[in-house]
């Protein structure tokens, strides 16, 4: 049985699973009382480069503020939405598509003023065609067997931290849902495409693996054994709202793992000489390229055929 630890209000300085961590004290630099990094930070070190983390960095004085995705989003309005309106209006508001009278519009003051109000209270704002596809998410994985056996219940968007014994570095996690009685995570994503080929692409590009593998560190660490599965629930985001469940392997987790470990060394090391690298690490000299063979072979062909 999972316990959590109530957050305190200050830098969580104990490893644990902590209740009503504001998402916005979650994603800053005072997450932890030493530098942390969290899941998606790993995935964008390893995905593309720890300069391209470092510009969205909390530690980086001229960050460029990020908003978060449209998909991110939506797949966390259609998971609050299973649980209930009472759960999803405390984190979300309909924008009206009119307001005093007339139709909704930016530019007014009645409507920015709305919006600041939403601000205030912590509410993330979706827009009628948004809330629509949300509902139409919603109501296609409550058709899901294993979404009505309750695989998506749990400990809502509890905060998770621990730290790397290699480096010293904060790691931490922010599962849809933690559960209570078992040690199968679940977590849900919006996709373009539920078709297995692009399945498999997602969890690539996205890094997946690496988030399964995180969360798996984070059970030994702070539970003292590893977790039993890492699932994942897709939906597309526009009609028909196709869904599929899978789930990771072993060996993909172990890959995580590793993927993690360059990732979190790279963070130490940044965050140790400030030296941020990008995709060429330090090259100095012009480096060869070519195309790939695929590409290669089809450019070939088409020469020969056109006899040249």
């Amino acid at each position: 049985m999972l316990k959590p630890k109530k957050w305190t209000g200050k830098p969580i300085s104990m490893p644990g699973v902590y209740a009503g961590v504001p998402i916005e004290v979650y994603h800053s630099a005072t997450a932890c009382i030493e530098p942390s990094i969290s899941s998606s930070g790993l995935r964008r070190i390893f995905t593309k480069s720890p300069k391209h983390y470092f510009a969205e960095s909390p530690y980086n004085p001229k960050r460029v503020e990020s908003e978060e995705s449209a998909a991110l989003i939506l797949g966390r309005a259609a998971h609050h939405l299973l649980f209930g309106m009472d759960d999803f209006k405390k984190e979300f508001a309909i924008r009206p598509e009119t307001l005093g009278g007339e139709k909704w519009n930016g530019n007014r003051t009645v409507c920015n003023l709305w919006l600041e109000d939403r601000s205030k209270e912590g509410r993330t704002v979706l827009t009628p065609d948004q809330f629509s596809a949300v509902a139409g998410m919603a109501e296609e994985l409550f058709q899901e067997p294993l979404v009505k056996a309750g695989i998506l219940n749990g400990l809502i968007e509890h905060s998770w931290a621990w730290k790397d014994k290699e480096t010293g570095v904060w790691l931490r996690a922010r599962p849809d849902a933690s559960p209570n009685d078992s040690l199968d995570f679940c977590d849900l994503k919006t996709t373009r495409s539920v078709q297995y080929h692009d399945l498999c692409r997602t969890v690539y590009d996205y890094g997946y693996f690496q988030q399964g593998a995180l969360l798996n560190e984070g059970c030994r660490v702070i539970l003292g054994q590893p977790l039993h599965s890492f699932t994942l629930v897709f939906v597309e985001s526009k009609a028909p709202y196709c869904t599929a469940i899978v789930t990771l392997k072993e060996g993909d987790l172990s890959r995580g793992a590793r993927a993690n470990a360059y990732a979190v060394r790279k963070f130490a090391d940044g965050m140790k000489t400030g030296k941020w690298l990008g995709p060429a690490g330090e090259t100095q000299d012009a480096r060869y390229i070519e195309l790939p063979e695929w590409s290669q072979k089809q450019l070939d062909e088409r020469l020969k055929a056109e006899g040249v």
